[in-house]
């Protein structure tokens, strides 16, 4: 038997006081560290209210961060700010950063609150971001959350991990954005689904810290449960030379893990990072990968610069190495968001902020401003926006009528400049097109060919049958690819509406507004790959259980958007052949017990669920198994 481990397995194992783990295997975890951020609020209303708990199970372990709307823009926002507030003094909570500290994955790092080789579960699904450290970063649900605040621990399946090896250097002006951009592109956005993502070899080190945190924080765009890249001296200096002096040298390197030579990897890729290109991401998905030969000319109204992608020092110095004695078109306006306050002050201490003034750019407060549609910086209805974030999809800067595309930071300063995506020319290259051949299979199963969602379904679901009775009878609502949580429930509303019949009220309104005006108790909806990609945010299911649709069915699903579901118990099962015959309306019944889904087009079967997810299934969600729990002991 093979005794080289992944990462991933190594870590998991280390986070569940095992001696050793394999891919497949569910563990119980401790995460070294539990982040949230403004979601706090709606987290600890879930935990004293649902869970009935009083007191978090070790404070010292919470990281809570006001970043998503700061300053609030409404009221409604600054009572969320409030109530976290008073959760963080009544819990003790050391580890808490106010409005314009910055965005939660930026100062974990700059505050050194996690070590290489630790685990860190957040409720935010960037939480993969972590991964630059050598860490290993998860995004979980906000019932899982408070679950972890109560009890400390956590069920995790160890995923199969991925193994992309770089080498070669970034031609000047292609960035580490691209580099995800490209790959996505070419494996798709569900490429990743449920898989651990190791990155390394030489290439790796010609890229600078700032260029590498990118990297883990696109790869929640890709599906995977955590990117890993592999640490290296700078990456220890850094961390033991924050002013925090929270951690030492010698911690940093005998807390990092990493791959084992012979590790077993579902496929190996080698990635010659100077075949890649500038690129964008054309609406309304990452994966629509565009060079500038395709995207050029597209008018863009609003550029915006920030977010935890693409907010730090190294984006804005490049930003303002192109605006340096331009100023921003006239049709166009440009936004720039800091990741942190420290790259604020830096960026003023530079002269950058100087720079990006005196063309013409609006500075925001560190946070994430406008990414996901709740804060200050919203489109309007038809206008286009040119973004360096991570997420393009319809909806997701709180206007589904606008388009965005995504960029580095130097290619949407050059856009802004000219009011318009530019050509290679006007970027500064030469005129010809995509060099192909970036990305080679060097062993192992092609994502290019294999989906996903496949190890998805086989994993989460068992040959044995269970006792759990549940049945939806209903009509059936069917929709394509890629249904993502902005989709569900947009992203503007995340923090202003907590009563359930707030939230089913704007379900899938971005999608389908037909759905939440008729749907009826008992409908099913049947989607296609990945389905309830995007965000982590709960509410995504809870619209669709409070409008009473008893089950989902779909050929895959994004990672935690399936914990989500099962977690608030709605079955999310996989039958990619239900969902090819189902049609809108047609009158549909899913039994678990028989593991079925009954249509006008035939008996369509599924594998039924494992032990611990009929358990949660029969419970009613996490939260009614814990209470169940607790009552027993």
């Amino acid at each position: 038997m093979n005794s080289a481990r992944t990462f991933a397995e190594k870590a998991l194992a280390r986070a569940a006081g095992e001696p050793d783990a394999r891919a497949g295997q569910i563990l119980t975890v401790r995460p070294q560290r539990i982040l949230s951020h403004d979601n706090t609020a709606a987290i600890a209303q879930i935990f004293r209210c649902e869970l009935g708990a009083e007191k978090v199970q070790d404070p010292s372990r919470l990281i809570v961060v006001l970043d998503h709307a700061s300053p609030p823009p409404t009221a409604k926002h600054a009572q969320n700010h409030a109530e976290a507030r008073a959760f963080v003094r009544d819990q003790s909570i050391r580890d808490f950063f106010d409005i314009g500290r910055g965005i939660c994955h930026q100062v974990v790092g700059e505050e050194a609150l996690l070590l290489p080789g630790q685990l860190i579960l957040g409720a935010d699904s960037h939480s993969t971001h972590h991964g630059w450290m050598g860490a290993f970063g998860a995004g979980v649900g906000r019932s899982e959350v408070a679950a972890l605040w109560a009890t400390g621990s956590l069920w995790l399946r160890v995923p199969q991990s991925v193994r992309i090896t770089l080498i070669g250097s970034l031609r000047p002006g292609v960035t580490s954005k691209d580099l995800c951009l490209a790959l996505i592109g070419e494996l798709g956005a569900d490429g990743g689904l449920y898989l651990s993502v190791e990155f390394g070899g030489p290439g790796l080190r010609t890229l600078s810290l700032e260029s590498r945190m990118v990297i883990p924080n696109v790869m929640a765009e890709f599906g995977v449960k955590n990117a890993f890249l592999a640490p290296d001296d700078s990456v220890f200096d850094y961390l033991a030379s924050r002013p925090s002096r929270r951690a030492s040298r010698s911690d940093c390197s005998s807390s990092a893990l990493f791959p084992d030579p012979g590790a077993e990897y579902l496929a190996e890729y080698e990635l010659d990072l100077e075949a890649v290109d500038p690129l964008v991401a054309a609406p309304h998905e990452v994966d629509q990968r565009r060079t500038l030969t395709e995207a050029a000319g597209r008018p863009i109204d609003m550029a915006f610069i920030g977010t935890c992608t693409n907010g730090r020092l190294e984006d804005l110095r490049a930003a303002a190495s192109v605006l340096q004695g331009k100023k921003v078109a006239r049709s166009t306006r440009l936004l720039v968001n800091p990741a942190s306050v420290e790259v604020y002050r830096a960026a003023v201490e530079e002269g950058i902020l100087g720079t990006l003034l005196d063309a013409g750019a609006v500075i925001g407060v560190p946070g994430c401003g406008p990414c996901m549609g709740n804060h200050l910086g919203i489109p309007a209805a038809g206008e286009v926006v040119f973004s360096t974030a991570n997420r393009n999809f319809k909806g997701r800067m709180g206007q589904p009528e606008s388009e965005i595309y995504l960029g580095s930071p130097a290619l949407v300063a050059t856009g802004a400049v000219l009011g318009r995506i530019p050509s290679l020319v006007e970027y500064g290259f030469p005129a010809a097109g995509a060099r192909g051949g970036f990305l080679t299979l060097q062993r192992g199963e092609d994502l290019r060919t294999l989906r996903a969602g496949n190890l998805t379904s086989s994993a989460a679901q068992s040959t044995d049958a269970g006792k759990t009775r549940y049945t939806a009878d209903g009509k059936a609502w069917v929709y394509g690819d890629n249904v993502n949580t902005d989709q569900i429930f947009p992203g503007k509303y995340t923090y202003t509406l907590r009563a359930p019949e707030e939230i089913a009220a704007h379900a899938l309104e971005d999608l389908d507004p037909e759905f939440a005006r008729t749907s009826e108790p008992g409908d099913v909806i049947l989607a296609g790959r990945n389905m309830g990609c995007g965000s982590s945010r709960e509410q995504a299911v809870t619209c669709l259980t409070r409008r009473g649709v008893r089950a989902v069915v779909a050929s895959s699903y994004a990672r935690i958007f399936y914990r989500n579901a099962i977690n608030q118990g709605l079955p999310a099962i996989v039958c990619p052949e239900a969902v090819a015959a189902a049609r809108k309306g047609d009158p549909v019944r899913v039994n678990l017990e028989r593991g079925e889904v009954l249509l006008p087009a035939g008996r369509f079967t599924f594998s039924p669920f494992p032990p611990n997810v009929r358990e949660l299934l029969a419970a009613g969600g996490l939260i009614p198994f814990l209470i169940a729990g607790i009552n027993r002991d």
